[in-house]
């Protein structure tokens, strides 16, 4: 009986030490497997590769661009913008996913991006660009028209004006002595009058307004120029007998609109207020910046109790 109880013990502990056997060896063999199955770095096919591109772009101040980051599939980028600005011999570069630039001069430069993915692929991408100050356009120089009144009233009238006239100014042969490319006519020439009938303050339905509609270059700075002369015969309205030249903004088919842009404000006013007598013309200039469209106006009128004249009307830009 003790025999056989001795052997189900030596059966038992060889079951167990069979079974405890077996389950070191399956997990052994769990162990390599998994370690079998994790990737080394560069192991497994990257299926989506990183595709660097970007778009440049310059900027009002023609030594700055912008970069937009176009790449697919990146998570990490190196830009490099072609010069080295510190001196440490290596082109200035950055990390970031958009980048921006300014270049000290001009000159041709080289941008790259490279970019990569957590896989370790890379792809890079460059453009070659050309910084170069660009040239400033010429201005507009307005053409205007009949500006020393030799044809009358041509190009100076509104196209109506309810409550007023269209007639501009009375027409007459006391203008300048001067043509007016600037040289001496040796008589006087064509220009524009105005008279104590025909003047304002306050405006009448008599009241004559000379206007003409011109398009000039948005934004930069221009001079308007006239010649005039006032008779010293009467006494003077209040203030003195005067002429008033303005440029107005935006373009007017009614002689209602224009003054009513005069009275909330033009662009530029000048007056000229200097009574030499007839003949004796005097020479007004005053610059203004054009507003941003280019779309303006000439307005010219005259407050005088004397016969007043005007002549050769020009605009011109100052650069």
């Amino acid at each position: 009986m003790k025999n056989n109880i001795k052997f189900k013990r030596r059966v038992s502990l060889h079951i167990l030490s069979a079974f405890v056997l077996i389950g070191f060896i399956s997990l052994s063999s769990c162990v390599d497997a998994l370690e079998y199955d994790l990737a080394e770095a560069g192991s497994k096919e990257d299926l989506n590769p990183p595709a660097a591109s970007f778009k440049e772009t310059v900027t009002s101040d023609y030594l700055t661009y912008t970069f937009a980051n176009t790449s697919s599939s990146a998570t990490d980028y190196l830009w490099d913008f072609g010069y080295d600005g510190d001196g440490d011999g290596v082109s200035d570069s950055s990390t970031e996913l958009d980048a921006e630039y300014t270049y000290p001069y001009e000159g041709s430069f080289t941008i790259s991006l490279t970019v990569s993915d957590k896989l370790g692929a890379t792809d890079t991408y460059s453009v070659d660009i050309e910084v170069v100050e660009p040239e400033i356009p010429v201005s507009i120089t307005p053409d205007i028209i009949n500006g020393d009144f030799t044809d009358k009233f041509d190009g100076w009238k509104f196209d109506s004006f309810s409550g007023g006239t269209t007639s501009p100014f009375n027409s007459s042969s006391d203008g300048s002595w001067l043509n007016y490319d600037g040289t001496d006519n040796g008589s006087k020439t064509a220009g524009a009058k105005w008279t104590s009938s025909t003047s304002t303050g306050p405006a009448t339905s008599k009241t004559r307004y000379a206007y003409q509609a011109i398009t000039v270059t948005p934004n930069v700075l221009y001079t308007i120029e006239y010649e005039y002369a006032i008779k010293t015969d009467n006494s003077d309205r209040d203030g003195g007998d005067r002429v008033v030249v303005e440029i107005l903004d935006g373009h007017f088919s009614t002689g209602a609109e224009g003054v009513a842009s005069s009275d909330a404000g033009a662009l530029v006013q000048s007056v000229g207020n200097v009574a030499n007598g007839k003949g004796n013309f005097e020479t007004n200039k005053v610059s203004f910046t054009s507003n941003g469209s280019g779309l303006i106006s000439i307005l010219i009128y005259a407050i005088t109790n004397d016969e007043l004249y005007v002549d050769n009307v020009k605009v011109y830009p100052l650069n």
